[in-house]
């Protein structure tokens, strides 16, 4: 059986300087850009931008880790897919857990290497 990804991702809009994500904070989900761009800062320095097709607080959601870093919006609109820790709890079977892990660990580790 297909999960109907609408269900499982939810829209959330955001604006220019809006703070998505707080270095150290719990986790509460993923998110996937669907439109515009956010910088990515550790410890209050640049280390990334992210744009449409990227994805953020995957690290935290796998490794059950605090957020690693402060996500800032750095477009006028950016536009998200949210997918909740709770939700992701309960559908990771169903979207292949193995698959959907392996996928985000492998871009985790690729990540790291560079900040």
């Amino acid at each position: 059986m297909d999960p109907d990804l609408s269900k499982i991702f939810e829209a959330k809009e955001f604006k220019k300087g809006d703070i998505i994500l707080q270095q150290n904070d719990k986790v509460d989900g993923l998110y996937v850009i669907k439109s515009g761009k956010v910088d990515v800062e550790r410890d209050g320095e640049i280390i990334a931008t992210l744009e449409a097709g990227d994805f953020f607080g995957e690290m935290g959601l796998l490794l059950h880790e605090r957020r690693s870093a402060t996500i800032k919006v750095t477009s006028d609109e950016l536009s998200t897919y949210f997918l909740s820790k709770e939700i992701y709890a309960e559908v990771k079977d169903e979207l292949g857990e193995d698959v959907v892990e392996k996928a985000l660990q492998r871009y985790s580790e690729t990540y790291k290497k560079y900040i």
